[in-house]
């Protein structure tokens, strides 16, 4: 696909870089400029709220969540939304289809109006398909008595990106249409072959060559937001952020290994992602992106300016 006036950003770093944060500094950036944002990110149940179904209810929300912690949404109103939901969960088609939603429109999907919003909010690993996969196992091989399985991660991570590029990412791009999305085929990152650190992990070739990677380097984003520590972080340096930021949270087997953060945030804070890119587009025709890096340990609101700085020059 030719690179049109569509944006496809992406915003990602070692974990504890504060992704979410950054995307809610972007929310709040694109509002201010009187621009329509809706919130893809979550379930399919999250995603449906958005279909044409539910357009007399959904037109004045960010996200699902929104309408649903609304004080002025009722019960009733909450219950016949999950009812028809569900119902396209269950069995909401012929032969008892499926009735996800798409931007697509098609007899086996439900309809999202790519123009119904200006900016669409995304994540990666989705919370639906394959990415449920990832999040659960993938980042949780312990819980399970398993171990690290970056082979398995890889293929995950492979088939949502085809399941969210054939029913969002394509219509979004063709419709000229501005994506945020926390991370995407970059977290190469995290599951790439190291000798010292991630022996299990993939090597280039078998990377490049999953299904969900051919579209996703023939498409890839427009620019890459890459917030990261300096190129020579170190384990100490990881573990004392890690600290600072965690608020109590749970953490996965990849936040649990400093070592492999480490890995992973040199790969970031370096030109091993543009090689990566400079690879993948080259194998696949796509159009190598911009890459942007900006300082983890910059404050929120320096972050935030910089990202506003750089959205500027890009309109």
């Amino acid at each position: 696909m030719e690179r049109g006036k569509f944006l496809d950003i992406v915003v990602c770093g070692p974990d504890m870089s504060g992704t979410n944060t950054q995307i809610k500094g972007l929310v709040k950036l694109f509002q201010s400029k009187g621009m329509k944002v809706r919130d893809l990110r979550g379930t399919e149940i999250d995603a449906l709220f958005h279909t044409s179904l539910f357009k007399t209810i959904n037109k004045n929300y960010f996200s699902y969540a929104e309408f649903f912690t609304d004080k002025s949404t009722t019960s009733e109103m909450r219950e016949k939304f999950l009812g028809v939901a569900a119902g396209c969960l269950i069995g909401g088609g012929t032969n008892q289809d499926l009735r996800v939603a798409s931007m697509m429109q098609n007899k086996v999907t439900s309809y999202i109006d790519p123009n119904s919003a200006d900016v669409w909010i995304m994540e990666e690993p989705t919370k639906r398909g394959a990415g449920q996969v990832n999040r659960v196992i993938e980042q949780n091989r312990s819980a399970f008595n398993d171990e690290l399985n970056p082979k398995a991660a890889a293929e995950t991570h492979s088939v949502y990106r085809t399941d969210e590029f054939l029913r969002f990412r394509k219509p979004l791009r063709e419709n000229n249409k501005i994506i945020i999305r926390s991370r995407s085929e970059e977290s190469a990152c995290y599951q790439r072959y190291n000798f010292f650190y991630l022996k299990k992990g993939v090597h280039k070739n078998y990377y490049l060559q999953l299904e969900g990677h051919k579209i996703a380097f023939a498409n890839p984003p427009t620019n890459l937001f890459v917030v990261s520590g300096p190129k020579d972080w170190t384990v100490s340096d990881y573990l004392k952020l890690k600290q600072e930021r965690s608020n109590g949270r749970d953490f996965d087997d990849h936040e649990k290994n400093a070592s492999y953060q480490v890995l992973v945030n040199k790969r970031y804070a370096t030109n091993w992602l543009e090689k990566l890119y400079k690879k993948g587009t080259k194998k696949y025709g796509g159009t190598m992106p911009e890459v942007t890096r900006f300082n983890l340990y910059d404050t929120e609101d320096e972050i935030n300016r910089q990202m506003a700085e750089k959205i500027s020059s890009l309109f």
